[in-house]
C-alpha cells in the first residue's frame, strides 16, 4: 500500500519535528552532529558497546580510553582480546623455591616470612620491610628454612662468600652467647662412601635488640654433621673455616642452602639479607627477593 506524496511529506515532517523537540529538550549532541561523554548518562553504556565487534572502531577515538578511566577490578582477563591476554602481567611469588625444609623441623621449631621486627626503637630490617622469623621453644626443637631446588647439585667448592643479618634479644643472649640461627648447606660429600652430611656455620655472638651482620666467609666456625664430620676432621669438637671444609670434600655437591635454629636453646628472633656469593636473599612477608 502506498501513501500519497502529500502524506509521505507530512510523516517526514512529524519525524523531523520529534528530532527538533529532542534537541530542544537537551539533545545537544544531535544539534552539533557529535555525541560526547557529557551526553551519556552514567551506567548506560555496556561492555558489549565498546568491545571488539561492538561499535565501529571509527566511533571511538584512538587512545581515548585509558587505564585511569577504569576502576580496579572492573576488567577481567577474559574481557581482553586474545592478543592482550598473553601480555597480562600476573602477580608472582618471586621466592617460590624457599620454604620450610620439613625433614629438619622437629618439635615446635618454626620458620615464617614476616614483617619487621621494627617495634624496638628505630630498629628495622636491613632491606625492605620484612625478615625470616625463627622460633624454638625448647632444646629439642629445630627450625629450618631454605631452598631445595636452586642449589641442588651445585658444587660446594663454588661457595666463597656467606654472610647474613640476625636479630636477637636479651632473653636469647641470656641463655647463651651463641644462641643464634645458623647458615647450613646439606651436601653429598662424594667421598669415603658418604652420601649425606650438613655443613653448619656456628655464630659466636650478636647484639641484643638490634640487627648484627655475621660474616661466615672466613670464621673458623664450620663443622660437618654425622660420620663425615669424623672423617673430615671438621666437627663439633674441631671447627674449620669454610675453605678448610671445602678442601675436606673437594667433590661435594649441594642438596640445599638453608637457615636453621636448634637443637640447643629456646629462641625467638629473625634473619635477613642472606648473602651467598654475589646474590643477596632478602626475606619479605610475601616472598624472598633476590638482588
Amino acid at each position: 500500500m502506498k501513501f500519497p506524496s502529500a502524506l509521505r511529506s507530512r510523516a517526514v515532517a512529524v519525524v523531523s519535528g520529534a528530532v527538533v523537540l529532542t534537541v530542544a529538550a537537551g539533545g545537544s549532541a544531535l544539534a552539533s552532529g557529535k555525541l560526547t561523554s557529557q551526553d551519556i548518562e552514567n551506567g548506560t553504556i555496556r561492555a558489549v558497546d565498546v568491545a571488539t565487534g561492538g561499535v565501529n572502531s571509527r566511533v571511538i577515538r584512538d587512545d581515548s580510553v585509558k587505564s585511569v578511566d577504569l576502576h580496579d577490578g572492573t576488567v577481567a582477563e577474559r574481557d581482553l582480546t586474545p592478543t592482550l591476554r598473553g601480555k597480562v602481567t600476573k602477580p608472582a611469588y618471586v621466592g617460590q623455591n624457599w620454604s620450610i625444609i620439613d625433614r629438619n623441623v622437629i618439635g615446635n621449631g618454626d620458620a615464617y616470612l614476616r614483617s619487621g621486627p621494627s617495634a624496638t626503637g628505630d630498629v628495622a630490617p636491613p632491606s625492605g620491610i620484612g625478615s625470616l622469623g625463627l622460633r624454638t621453644g625448647a632444646p629439642t626443637d629445630k627450625a629450618a628454612f631454605g631452598d631445595q631446588v636452586d642449589f641442588a647439585h651445585q658444587p660446594l667448592s663454588g661457595i666463597d662468600t656467606v654472610s647474613y643479618y640476625v636479630f636477637t634479644t636479651g632473653e636469647n643472649n641470656a641463655l647463651a652467647a651463641n644462641n643464634l640461627p645458623s647458615v647450613a648447606f646439606e651436601v653429598d660429600p662424594n667421598t669415603s662412601g658418604r652420601t649425606f652430611s650438613t655443613l653448619v656455620y656456628v655464630p659466636t655472638q650478636a647484639a641484643s635488640n638490634d640487627w648484627t651482620k655475621l660474616d661466615a666467609s672466613t670464621d673458623e666456625q664450620w663443622y660437618y654433621t654425622g660420620a663425615f664430620g669424623t672423617d673430615s676432621g671438621c666437627n663439633q669438637t674441631t671447627y674449620c673455616t669454610l675453605a678448610q671444609a671445602k678442601a675436606a670434600a673437594p667433590d661435594a655437591t649441594l642438596y640445599t642452602a638453608e637457615i636453621t635454629k636448634g637443637r640447643d636453646y629456646a629462641f625467638s628472633g629473625a634473619v635477613d639479607d642472606l648473602r651467598i656469593n654475589d646474590t643477596v636473599y632478602d626475606f619479605e612477608p610475601n616472598g624472598v627477593v633476590q638482588r
